[in-house]
């Protein structure tokens, strides 16, 4: 699908349900004062697209120390870069967008603006700290071309429809008539208005992801094809790298959260491609990434990661690389060789969403019971917590297996494609702890854990979960940082991948963790509550 047509789609499919909405409310009451309402809302979106860059502008300046550089400061540091830039903007017929520099390590490019005419470049001081010359002109052409694909008006108009989706799901709810009124035709009509509103709003949502992502992968494009598929490729995972390379301070955590949607990638998303890539660094081959690919091309939970997030999964731009150019760090068709048991894959993901649901169900068939044997009255609540907390304590059961642990490596789990973020794998590794989970932050009770192929996260639950967190994140991480040890855990894939502690190991001194405990306890604790209720009541 080209980037125009699906420009065109995603908005008319967003225009074709907010117009449906406002003659369906025009029709059912004659409202005419309604426009009132959109001419306003227009207007105020038309002015937050023109004076949001100078706002931003405000924001960045005075939260994240912004300022003013000028293609110069580029110049400065990388004369190839800085021609670059000047070259494509004038081969695009855009004059060299205002260029803003942030003194932080995290490596990070993003754009904004209204059009071409206002538009701005921030980058980071960890884009020359992490990449290549080639891969910083790859960076740049990313961002030059959200200008040139004029991605802040679609974004802006797809973002307004949806909001207007939203005002109307609002205001036909304010229309509905009150008391006796409530039970005639036109009630009714206006409660299917405001809830087929509020539908299309989710649906819209999603679309406008979806056209963000589409965005990303059109902005890629352009970029290999001024440039070079194969930098694009590597950048994208040296900015991965960059971000959980290094002890990151409160302050820097929340610029990578404010640009998360605006940045060249989302750094939530980022933190497992990084710690594979420190795993390529040790074994200097980049097949372990391309092993690590295989989670984000082929498992369904990464289908859904990607659903809720703005930007596409590293490993399926990477593979769109090679389509339009030559990636010579990654072979995909070694990595479409790799066995891979879809079936398997599949089954997993079913039954792990049985159990993602299973409070739910266990909750849903606690009350149909109690309904068949008494009958509708308040005891009904108490059956809905003990089916919840029945149903919580066997989810909790099968997220956390008890079987013997396997030794494996930081390596292996992050092969795994068959891996789960709702059923862990007991392992169990050896290596030393080299920081915190989250680098610098002397509250994070989590741990960074180091073997001989690689990182991973460790999560640790005390007994007392907020007093015991609270003292081991203060008196003893610290303590732990630099020592050898054995990780003893489940092993969860996600958005970043973790082993959640059974026990830690260090120097003969054993850390036990309580995650298991606690969630078990949580499940009892609801169903002993249903009890109490079953016997008020």
């Amino acid at each position: 699908m080209s980037l125009f047509l699906a420009s065109i789609f995603v908005l008319g499919i967003l225009f074709i349900f907010f117009l449906a909405i406002v003659l369906a409310i025009l029709y059912a009451l004659g409202v005419i004062n309604i426009w009132l309402l959109l001419i306003g809302t227009t207007l105020l979106y038309f002015f937050y697209w023109l004076a949001a860059p100078y706002f931003s502008d405000i924001i960045f300046r005075w939260l994240y120390r912004l300022r003013w550089v000028g293609i110069e400061e580029i110049r400065r540091r990388d004369v190839e870069v800085a021609q670059f830039i000047e070259n494509t903007c004038q081969k695009n017929k855009i004059k060299v967008p205002k260029i803003g520099f942030i003194s932080d390590d995290n490596p990070q490019a993003f754009v904004y603006g209204s059009a071409a005419f206002n538009a701005r470049i921030v980058f980071t001081n960890g884009i020359f700290t992490y990449l290549d010359t080639n891969e910083r002109k790859a960076v740049f052409g990313h961002e030059i071309a959200h200008i040139v694909n004029r991605d802040f008006i679609i974004m802006t108009l797809a973002a307004y429809l949806v909001a207007m989706l939203y005002h109307l799901y609002r205001l036909a709810l304010r229309l509905r008539p009150r008391g006796e009124g409530r039970r005639g035709r036109g009630a009714s009509l206006i409660l299917i208005i405001a809830l087929t509103s509020y539908v299309f709003y989710l649906i819209g949502t999603y679309l406008l992801l979806f056209l963000s992502r589409l965005r990303e992968y059109y902005a890629d494009e352009k970029s290999a094809k001024w440039f070079s598929a194969d930098a694009l490729s590597r950048a994208l995972v040296k900015v991965a790298y960059g971000i959980i390379a290094k002890p990151e301070e409160k302050k820097e955590s929340e610029i990578m959260e404010a640009t998360r949607t605006l940045g060249i990638m989302d750094f939530k998303a980022a933190r497992g491609l990084g710690l594979s890539y420190v795993t390529c660094i040790q074994l200097k081959s980049w097949e372990p990434i391309q092993r690590t690919f295989l989670f984000d091309l082929y498992n369904p939970w990464a289908f859904l990661y990607e659903l809720n997030s703005s930007h596409p999964l590293t490993a399926k731009r990477i593979r769109r690389l090679s389509q339009i150019g030559k990636v010579h760090a990654f072979n995909f068709d070694e990595i479409n060789r790799y066995p891979v048991d879809r079936q398997k894959i599949y089954a997993h993901f079913l039954r792990d969403a049985f159990f993602v649901f299973l409070p739910l169900l266990a909750m849903a068939g606690s009350a149909l019971l109690y309904l068949i044997q008494t009958g509708i009255n308040w005891g009904i609540l108490g059956a809905l917590l003990i089916g919840f907390g029945l149903g919580t304590i066997g989810q909790i059961l099968y997220r956390y297996p008890s079987e013997t642990s396997e030794e494996t490596d930081t390596l292996r789990l992050m092969e795994d494609v068959y891996a789960s973020p709702i059923r862990g794998k007991k392992r169990l590794l050896n290596g030393k702890i080299v920081g915190r989970g989250i680098p610098g932050y002397i509250f994070s009770k989590d741990l960074m854990f180091q073997d001989k192929t690689g990182l991973i996260y460790l999560r640790y639950e005390g007994i007392f979960p907020f007093l015991s967190n609270l003292i081991f994140a203060l008196f003893k991480v610290g303590k732990l940082v630099g020592k050898e040890g054995r990780a003893d855990g489940w092993f969860f894939r996600g958005l970043a991948p973790r082993l959640e502690l059974n026990f830690i190991k260090i120097e003969g001194r054993e850390f036990q963790s309580w995650i298991k405990l606690w969630a078990i306890a949580a499940g009892i604790f609801l169903a002993l509550i249903g009890l109490f209720l079953l016997h008020f009541f």
